[in-house]
């Protein structure tokens, strides 16, 4: 291209930043591999034949389609394009998913989130087989072959029913809750729920964990029919027949980031530097 567009050794070589030697030499070899002849050469001047013309034509396409390729590829790379795929456990909130959406889309816009659901259990086994590229959960199992950080906790807030007794309160203590059925998203021995229920005993409330009928769907908890209270991060919406009570004690939740062991991927690093605690 730079000869034909040229059409003089001397300043496709300089323009190439080769000897003009070297250009001759392939042009030389792309005419034999070819069997074509490319170009004229006279003493004079260097002209392009018609087949010549018509390679340099299709030459411009060619490296313009290999240049977006390697464009591609390099952005992929850089966590600027593509799709990251986004493993959450029950208790990460939509306010949680908004917030990682949008640090892994800044200035990317070609960027995909695409969130699913996973139980803690099946955590490690999923980042192994790469169903993931990345994890947020409460809490770590200490799995193997798995790489964690702690990004920012989340502040906590208390639904309770429309009709429960603290419902039109501003504020409640957790020694409040003592007696208290808690409403959560795995049974007493996962690590999540014993962490609220050992947090919760720490200030002085014994509850009574009941596991939620219904995980997944990202909407309110349904309080109502089992008369529970929940312990959910900030943000989360409260549905009709919930109330939102502020929690006076300086309590929040982990948040931690968890990838297939080995070198962080852009997206990890992102996460880490957008949101670490």
């Amino acid at each position: 291209m730079a000869v034909a567009e040229e059409l003089n050794f001397t300043r496709a070589a300089e323009r190439l930043h080769l000897g003009q030697q070297a250009v001759s030499k392939s042009i030389g070899q792309l005419e034999r591999e070819l069997g074509v002849e490319l170009l004229e050469r006279t003493t004079r001047k260097v002209r392009l034949t018609p087949a010549g013309a018509d390679l340099l034509d299709s030459s411009r396409d060619v490296l313009a389609a290999t240049d977006a390729a390697f464009d591609r590829v390099q952005a992929m790379d850089r966590g600027l394009s593509g799709t990251i795929r986004v493993g959450v456990t029950p208790a990460i909130g939509p306010t949680t998913r908004q917030e990682v959406a949008s640090v892994l889309r800044e200035g990317a816009s070609e960027v995909n989130v695409a969130f699913h659901e996973v139980r803690p259990g099946e955590v490690s086994q999923a980042l192994r087989d790469r169903s993931f590229d990345l994890v947020l959960a409460r809490t770590n199992r200490d799995a193997l072959n798995v790489d964690s950080a702690a990004l920012r906790p989340s502040p906590v807030e208390l639904f309770v029913p429309a009709d429960h007794r603290f419902a039109g309160m501003e504020s409640v203590r957790l020694a409040d809750l003592d007696g208290e059925r808690l409403l959560t998203w795995s049974s007493p021995g996962s690590p999540y729920t014993d962490m609220l229920v050992n947090r919760l005993s720490a200030a002085g409330a014994r509850v009574e964990p009941l596991v939620a009928p219904t995980t997944g769907s990202g909407g309110p908890p349904d309080l109502t029919e089992s008369g529970a209270v929940a312990l959910m991060p900030q943000g989360w919406p409260t549905g009709f027949n919930n109330a939102r009570v502020a929690v006076e004690d300086d309590v929040t939740l982990p948040l931690l980031l968890l990838w297939p062991a080995g070198l962080p991927s852009p997206a990890v690093r992102r996460l880490r530097e957008g949101m670490e605690s």
